[in-house]
């Protein structure tokens, strides 16, 4: 049934709902392994003081690390996950509250491990060269003793680390406030149709051919943003708050220094991205008047970005949109294709009902030895066939680290986001290339191919940068000691918007300046940008695993397999792909032009 109809999440389909009752069958058997974790937590206290007596001891702490991280992660990202496709459930809600809390008590107890091992760097140095157990975390030590100018004491660490816990209720709180408590008027169609406007069914009236269905669902979500706007603004400004205190404590310059350093990134790869992103802003204009031109329209509105050109856009049941991408990515091998295969079907890696209840977009979720869980609503579209094709990306690269790399170079901490958006980007231009192969000649699949393409750049190569700037904005004001105000925050977003629309699309300016409001990915400090870097560097890798064959993959397969075993900038090397240059980036904006021309040439 369509989301748009109303699905309730106990009429799903048991095949489109996620596989979590293998993992736990109740509540009641989460609420057990909870109690157990409680209690097993508390041993990773016993080295403290003597960690660095023998490597024996650094040994252990890491093989009991590594176990009690799978554990305490695994009670997370279920709780998580099940209050994320239903956000109606009491109890998952509740688990989310109880495993935070765990969390930071577990971070708060290890606190001590990260100031004993730097103490005495040469000795962690020689020890991950010479003794073969603790040669797979070589890197890990020596990242480690790079960031030591940002280390702080035990005491201070473990402060630091029972934070967590109430530094976390922003994001909760945006969370609960935009999946929960937000509610929407109806889209209404030209002939007078209602359809109800949730996080789960935006697009369905975005992406309607009825403009004035657009129209009121576009301008309906943007209102009840607008009437929460203070509220949302001072959580989010509480949460810029947090983050730059974080940066100063742990001596960085910036809250872009601390969220990039870890991974060794340059600060050079943030800057030139978005002095590139706004040189080919022209090239946004262009489009925005080629698709005016293509709808019919005196002047384009921000609500018509999404609207379609064709009038047969295909549908793509869930099944088939499996089995193309299964043949797209068949360049990397059987074996990588028979486990995404089973991944979609047999092991139901993928919640994909179209239910009411969950939440907004979609994300395939990474947790160490456990199956990367996607959330979605699908819809029988093109996109949605790009947005699966998306999420498998992240969750084969999830699946191939977790199976590779011990789990201290899987997690967040680990791997940059610029490393993870190449592995689900590459999907999708891979999941492109043979489409428009198999369906040459097919303009109305092609032209359905052309849009979903755009929506995509749209999305990260347009929203994601013009996000990335608003932050960078916001702050630097923050950082120096500049106030912030919802009046503040709107400001700057129009004016990024504004700059991005140009004079080829009419604005609304009042609905566009709360777009901040609307994505959670603000809740990570520049994840944004990380997005645009990934979708260059995947079209460079795609581009060479289809010109150079079973080498280029190989190689992709290792920078897959790697984690977070090397540096980003080595990770990239890997793959293929300097992004130490600006190159790929231009390139990417030519995949972008590209596209727009073919836009112009199939509506002609």
């Amino acid at each position: 049934m369509p989301a748009e109809q109303g699905l309730i999440r106990k009429d799903a389909a048991p095949e489109s709902i996620w596989s979590g009752k293998k993992i736990f069958p109740t509540w009641a058997d989460w609420e057990k392994e909870f109690d157990e974790a409680k209690e097993e937590i508390k041993v990773i206290g016993l080295f403290s003081g003597k960690l660095m007596a023998s490597p024996q001891h650094v040994i252990d702490l890491m093989e009991l690390y590594e176990q009690l991280n799978i554990k305490v992660g695994r009670l997370m990202m279920f709780a998580r996950f099940a209050a994320t496709v239903d956000s109606g459930d009491a109890e998952a809600k509740s688990a989310v509250g109880q495993a935070m809390s765990m969390i930071a008590e577990f971070s708060a107890l290890g606190a001590y491990v990260e100031p004993e091992m730097l103490a005495e760097p040469e000795k962690l140095v020689e020890w991950g060269n010479t003794v073969p157990e603790l040669q797979r975390y070589a890197h890990y030590f020596e990242n480690l003793i790079r960031q030591k100018a940002h280390q702080r004491s035990t005491e201070v660490e473990e402060i630091l680390s029972m934070l967590g816990d109430p530094f976390g209720a922003v994001n909760q709180t945006f969370t609960d406030l935009v999946n929960i408590d937000l509610n929407f008027e109806d889209a209404v169609d030209a002939a007078g149709k209602k359809y109800p406007i949730k996080q789960s069914t935006l697009s369905n009236s975005t992406q309607s051919s009825d403009r004035e269905r657009r129209r009121s669902g576009w301008q309906n979500y943007y209102d009840g943003y607008l009437s929460m706007q203070n509220t949302l603004a001072a959580n989010y400004i509480a949460f810029i708050k947090q983050q730059v205190f974080l940066a100063r404590v742990r001596g960085y310059d910036s809250v872009l220094e601390m969220r990039l350093a870890p991974f060794n990134v340059p600060l050079e790869m943030f800057n030139t991205l978005i002095a590139t992103f706004t040189k080919n802003l022209p090239t946004w204009h262009r489009y925005w008047d080629i698709k005016r031109r293509a709808l019919g329209q005196d002047e384009l509105k921000p609500y018509d970005i999404w609207a379609p050109i064709g009038t047969n856009s295909p549908k793509v049941a869930y099944h088939q949109a499996v089995d193309w991408i299964c043949e797209a990515m068949q360049p990397l091998g059987n074996e990588y294709v028979s486990v995404m295969r089973a991944g979609c079907l047999e092991e139901r890696w993928v919640d994909w009902a179209p239910n009411l209840e969950k939440r907004q977009g979609a994300a395939s979720w990474r947790r160490y030895a456990m199956p990367p869980w996607i959330f979605m609503s699908y819809n029988e579209s093109v996109f949605s066939m790009s947005t699966l094709s998306h999420e498998l990306g992240h969750s084969m690269h999830t699946y191939l680290a977790s199976e590779n790399q011990p789990e201290v170079y899987f997690g967040f901490g680990a791997l940059s986001s610029t490393i993870t958006e190449t592995a689900s980007n590459f999907n999708q231009a891979m999941t492109r290339n043979y489409l428009r192969e198999l369906k040459d000649g097919d303009d109305d699949f092609m032209l359905g191919m052309v849009e979903e393409a755009l929506s995509n750049f749209h999305r990260y190569f347009f929203i994601m940068p013009t996000l990335a700037r608003f932050e960078l904005e916001v702050f630097t004001r923050a950082e120096q000691g500049s106030p912030l105000t919802v009046k503040t925050l709107n400001e700057i977003m129009l004016e990024k918007f504004s700059e991005g629309y140009g004079k080829t699309l009419s604005d609304d300016q009042q609905r566009t300046s709360i777009t901040w409001a609307t994505f959670l990915h603000l809740y990570m400090p520049f994840y944004t940008f990380q997005y645009a870097i990934g979708i260059s560097a995947a079209h460079a890798a795609a581009d060479q695993v289809r010109a150079e064959g079973p080498d280029a993959a190989k190689n992709y397969l290792e920078f897959l397999k790697s984690g977070g075993s090397m540096y980003t900038m080595d990770l990239f090397k890997l793959a293929g792909v300097d992004m130490a240059s600006p190159e790929p980036v231009e390139k990417a904006f030519e995949e972008l032009k590209a596209n727009v021309d073919m836009l112009e040439k199939l509506i002609k």
